[in-house]
């Protein structure tokens, strides 16, 4: 079947970059936040993908406190995926501010 492939789709709106670093982020529930670690994996004006410990749901508000010039960012999870024990895949975006 030369010439055929399968389509995939790209839904990404903005350029992203490969970003390594240790971050910080207090997850927010039921009126207390608890500070965590994760590791960036890339980087765009929109949003970060982290690898994290703990499972996000989509739609949680986290706040990033440490890991980029910009601290106390908010951001709202799109998505989070197991990879195995304990690891997890995330995507969130910046919350606008303003």
């Amino acid at each position: 079947m030369t010439g055929e492939g399968i389509v995939v789709k790209n839904r990404r709106v903005h350029i992203r970059y490969d970003f390594r670093n240790e971050i910080s982020y207090a997850r927010h529930s039921a009126g207390s936040s608890e500070v965590l670690k994760a590791i960036g994996v890339d980087i765009s004006s929109s949003g970060i993908g982290l690898y994290v410990f703990t499972p996000l749901r989509a739609g949680q508000e986290v706040t990033i406190t440490n890991g980029l010039e910009d601290t106390h960012r908010k951001c709202t999870v799109a998505w989070c995926k197991e990879l195995g024990d304990d690891v997890f895949r995330t995507g969130l975006f910046f919350k606008v501010t303003g």
